[in-house]
């Protein structure tokens, strides 16, 4: 897949048709997939080439600057998904305020059809687009007649009683479901980042860990110690425990993530790890001493070890590097 850093990059009109999955895409979950995916099959019907189009920042960041917002995925997470899916072609456009106060027809007729040219457009039925989110489905459906382009408008997927978005799973890792999330998303939750400095208490006291740099705009699940697949080794991924949030017995109140890697001695500052949160195993706790603490962790390890051989030892097998779980 090409990655295209704004539309003016495009390398002009093409001879082979061109459809193209609008949205933002955080977390590429299961109902992204759908849109995705039924552009590539468009796009191999008709002999052309695939493409979604994408905002950076992502539009909450600029419209609702006051209000906090994480992602679920930076920019070259959803390159990674999306090639992994297919996808020909990821045109990232700066979002702006002059982009974000256009009429829907102006974008449309701009961006879509005269520097784009596309032959067909897909979208989810909640689609909106154009100053203050005024374009629906069925204006871009009216546009397309009149620009001759098609679209193809994707229902919502529902996962028992929730349908699944983006803040449906931002808010299931928040209360730690990591597993839930997962179902959602079709893949299970990863994190990537750099093994930095840490306080060298739990290497002392208790456990040696890696702690992992984490980014104040993405999202982490929520406080408690997690099973995870740890990738960044040459000979494969390995299993980890990895605690996220505040260390109260210890008295750091800062977030943090710190992973315990099962099995392995060595030394890992300023390596790049990736995190796939696979289970949570408890909430953050206080203990009244680093002892109780290592003894907790122990009995950590071996529930751990119970899910490795009872449900995720094949998971990982021949993965490498930074490999993404999909769901079986």
């Amino acid at each position: 897949m090409e990655l295209i850093r704004g539309i003016d990059k495009w390398p002009g009109k093409k001879k082979d048709p061109l459809y193209l999955a609008l949205g933002n895409f955080d977390g590429v979950h299961r109902g992204h997939q759908t849109i995705i995916k039924t552009a590539i099959r468009r796009a191999c019907a008709a002999g052309g080439s695939s493409a979604a189009l994408i905002f950076d920042p992502h539009p909450s960041m600029l419209l609702r600057a006051d209000q906090p917002f994480a992602l679920l995925t930076d920019i070259a997470d959803r390159a990674e998904l999306m090639a992994e899916l297919g996808l020909d072609y990821l045109i990232v456009e700066p979002f702006t305020a002059a982009l974000a106060a256009i009429s829907p027809e102006q974008f449309t007729r701009l961006f879509l059809k005269e520097r784009l040219a596309i032959d067909g457009a897909v979208i989810g039925s909640d689609y909106s687009f154009g100053c203050g989110g005024s374009g629906s489905a069925a204006t871009l459906r009216h546009l397309g007649e009149i620009l001759n382009f098609k679209v193809d408008v994707c229902p919502l997927l529902r996962h028992g009683d929730k349908i699944i978005s983006s803040s449906e799973i931002r808010k299931l890792l928040g209360e730690g479901e990591v597993e839930e999330a997962a179902v959602l998303l079709n893949h299970y939750f990863m994190r990537r980042g750099r093994v930095i400095r840490g306080s060298g208490i739990g290497r002392k006291a208790v456990f040696p860990t890696a702690n992992i740099s984490s980014l104040p705009h993405l999202v982490w699940p929520g406080s408690g110690v997690y099973l995870t697949a740890v990738g960044g080794f040459a000979e494969g991924l390995r299993f980890g425990l990895t605690h996220v949030g505040d260390r109260p017995t210890f008295a750091l109140k800062a977030m943090g993530v710190e992973t315990h890697i099962l099995d392995f001695d060595g030394e890992l500052y300023a390596r790049e790890l990736s995190l796939t949160f696979l289970a949570r195993l408890r909430p953050t706790q206080m203990f009244a001493s680093a002892e109780q603490l290592k003894n907790q962790i122990i009995a950590d390890r071996d529930k751990a070890e119970n899910l490795i051989r009872n449900r995720f030892q094949n998971l990982i097998k021949d993965k490498k590097g930074f490999d993404r779980l999909w769901l079986p």
